[in-house]
């Protein structure tokens, strides 16, 4: 009998054990080289040719593929075990200037992750820069990435709004707020996938997957549904959206602002956090933060940053103002790396560690499943 119990014991504990889980989030990466552009085409767009001319080639040839050595490193021996690494959206630079360079920058990307030879599946989210409007890009990623995707996750991903479970417990929601080749779609479908998954999901710990922020932690308050670079028929659907991630307790795994962001954010369903990621490595040495905040300045970051956009300043002092009186905690800087985020199902928490750049020792250790529970 005594053995019997023993036994139970043990596969008791072994499940248990079973449901801890880690996985490793990456932000924009914007993978490049020149041979992938039309120079011609690129010189038209100002600021896109001088991130090409000075940036992305470059960090793409000395450190895009030592990081994921590094990253494919980190599956292996962090605790509790990798089961995917999941990112963010911006996987490349786009801007190619015609459809045969974007399907060959694209066709690059994939034959790099391919070569790093992971153990565990890519799950990836859309950036703008992967389907932007250059010449073909939408529907290179549509031909490329796609399909390198649905081999990943195993199952079709419509246009890039998927869901993907890790076992029973864990659960990623990818929103696809850029719609590939069918720009029309109203951001309406967005809420309403989420609004579905959600209800139906039985995953006790929720991650949405979203190139653009949930929560505006910047002057530009670029953010989903925020109704400055695309109209919102609908005043109400933020609120809907928000409530529905507080409802669901889901967190937020974003990118698009090359920052790496905490926030926790009160709603009357509860909190929202969200982690927001830069994997655009600049060197090979881990960095220090620049520009680190714990402040939420709100409309105040307007004023100190005039010259950023001054036609919709007061739309986005407004909007800003707002999410301050609901921000519970914040925390911000130009720190581009990786974060890990594991899960204690004995203990029902969700703790990630962000690494700076090439480091293997966590530059900062969050509670997520505390900054959910945060009061104002």
């Amino acid at each position: 009998m005594r053995l019997f119990l023993a036994i139970v014991c043990t596969f008791c504990c072994l499940t248990a054990r079973a449901q801890d889980v880690s996985f490793i989030a990456l932000g924009d990466m914007h993978y490049d080289r020149f041979e992938d552009h039309d120079m011609d085409y690129v010189m038209t767009r100002p600021q896109d040719f001088a991130q090409i001319m000075n940036e992305y080639p470059q960090y793409t040839a000395a450190y895009m593929g030592k990081f994921l050595q590094l990253i494919k490193k980190q599956t292996t021996t962090i605790n509790p075990p990798v089961k995917a690494v999941v990112q963010l959206g911006d996987l490349v630079q786009g801007v190619a200037g015609n459809a045969a360079l974007a399907r060959q920058m694209n066709r690059g990307v994939v034959d790099l992750l391919h070569a790093t030879e992971l153990s565990v599946p890519w799950v990836l989210a859309k950036g703008n820069h992967d389907v932007s409007n250059s010449p073909g890009q939408p529907e290179a990623w549509e031909e490329v990435i796609r399909p390198f995707i649905e081999g990943q996750v195993g199952k079709p991903i419509d246009s890039g709004m998927y869901t993907y479970k890790l076992g029973e417990n864990v659960e990623f929601f990818v929103l696809d707020q850029f719609f590939s080749v069918d720009r029309n779609r109203p951001e309406s479908e967005m809420v309403a996938f989420l609004e579905k998954e959600l209800k139906n999901s039985s995953a006790k710990y929720k991650f949405v997957m979203t190139h653009q922020p949930v929560i505006p932690v910047t002057v530009r308050s670029w953010h989903l549904l925020s109704g400055i670079r695309r109209p919102v028929t609908d005043p109400k659907l933020r609120t809907r959206f928000l409530n529905l991630l507080a409802k669901h307790k889901a967190i937020v795994l974003a990118a698009h602002l090359h920052q790496y962001s905490v926030v926790s954010r009160n709603t009357p369903q509860g909190n929202i956090v969200q982690v927001m990621i830069n994997s655009v490595n600049r060197s090979l040495t881990p960095p220090e933060p620049k520009n680190m905040s714990t402040e939420y300045k709100g409309g105040a970051w307007v004023d100190e940053n005039p010259e950023w956009q001054p036609s919709n300043q007061d739309v986005r002092r407004k909007i800003l103002e707002e999410e301050k009186k609901h921000v519970n905690k914040f925390w911000i800087a130009d720190l581009p790396g990786y974060a890990v985020i594991s899960i204690d199902d004995s203990k029902g928490e969700v703790m990630m560690n962000y690494y700076n750049g090439f480091s293997e020792v966590p530059y900062q250790s969050v509670s997520l499943t505390e900054l959910q529970q945060l009061k104002k």
